[in-house]
């Protein structure tokens, strides 16, 4: 089986979409002799999304003389894709397999949406499978009008094993440790978590934040949060550690007492399985894949996004009764040792691929 895997950008791009796409990769590469797998990356062009669909020709170019049986897919890469695929799929007869991490129209303004949503569907209806990374991103998919029968859910896995923290010491300082990892990015939601812990700080002097992730996404976003951190006084409370290793990761997550991340839109969320795995409270909001993993008053709060009130409240309620953030973290490791790992995702991927390959086509346009 010869596949090639189309990715926007730098595979090793430290988000959660990208780690999916790697683990993939990694476990295809190692599932046999018969597999073979070439990673082609689509160079992210810095022009407005219309000038991305000239990378079309671009790529019927560089595969007229490739042989494939499979094409992985990021879906990220609509633009570059939907009038590619046409021809990959009718001209060259190679199966075309899309993963949806994250449907682009959903994120644009205005009407540009429109016509973005109206590329992403062609793209998508050219495929012969679409793996959701949720039920909900399969949701939003069949609202687009693809039948959910050519659509397969396939949660991520996450990296942290053994991550269970019975008995183990946090907040060293004798306060709360609360943590969010996430690139610094509007839709994380990071200045409305900055605006519910200033209220807080006269109540729960100890409290302080750990902000774990990319700080060089929108730099003109992070500039304008460390600034309010600056003039509330809160530098030694509030801290952006920008990207840090494995080690130090797990070490922040060991550390931590509550993990909030007040998402705007959000189709899963594998930070919130790491946390989880730490046996730590959520705080998270009511959006997105968040549900399929935070419940409600059972592993933690969900809060309507961009509510300042209601996210303050939930982190004060914790933040002051240790019994309710131990059961919240209880529920969330029992919850956590039922998802996926890499190995079930990437099993769950080749099952698929294998079936396609056995019985045809699933589907036309």
């Amino acid at each position: 089986m010869k596949i090639a895997k189309l990715i926007i950008g730098d595979i090793n791009r430290l988000t959660g979409g990208y780690l999916y796409e790697r683990k993939l990769v990694e476990y295809l590469k190692v599932k046999g002799i018969d597999i073979e797998v070439d990673v082609i990356s689509i160079q992210e062009a810095p022009y407005p999304y219309i000038l991305h669909l000239f990378s079309n020709l671009s790529l019927i170019l560089r595969f007229f003389r490739r042989g494939y049986d499979f094409v992985l897919e990021d879906e990220m890469a609509h633009p570059a894709l939907f009038l590619f695929n046409f021809w990959l799929r009718y001209v060259k007869r190679t199966k075309i397999v899309v993963i949806v991490h994250l449907l682009w129209w959903k994120a644009a303004k205005g009407r540009k949406a429109h016509f973005v949503r109206y590329v992403e569907k062609i793209m998508l209806k050219s495929a012969h499978l679409i793996i959701a990374n949720s039920k909900h991103t399969k949701e939003e998919i069949e609202g687009m009008g693809i039948p959910g029968e050519f659509i397969e859910v396939v949660y991520p896995g996450f990296d942290m094993p053994s991550a269970g923290k019975r008995g183990m010491v946090r907040a060293p300082h004798g306060g709360i440790n609360l943590l969010s990892v996430a690139i610094c990015d509007p839709r994380k939601g990071l200045d409305t978590l900055l605006e519910a812990i200033h209220p807080l700080n006269n109540k729960h002097p100890e409290m302080k934040l750990d902000v774990v992730g990319d700080d060089s996404i929108d730099p003109a976003y992070s500039k304008r949060l460390k600034e309010r951190v600056s003039a509330w006084g809160l530098e030694e409370k509030v801290i952006f550690h920008g990207v840090v290793g494995l080690e130090d990761l797990r070490k922040f997550y060991s550390e931590a007492d509550i993990f909030v991340l007040p998402s705007l839109y959000e189709p899963f969320g594998i930070v919130f399985a790491e946390a989880m795995s730490f046996e730590l409270p959520i705080i998270a909001t009511n959006v997105g894949g968040i549900p399929e993993l935070v419940e409600d008053k059972g592993n933690g709060f969900l809060v309507p996004p961009g509510d300042v009130d209601s996210l303050a409240d939930a982190i004060d309620k914790l933040a002051s009764d240790a019994e309710l953030r131990e059961r919240f973290g209880r529920r969330s490791y029992e919850k956590s040792r039922k998802l996926n790992t890499w190995e079930d995702c990437g099993e769950s991927i080749l099952k698929y691929l294998q079936q396609i390959e056995e019985v045809g086509e699933r589907r036309g346009i």
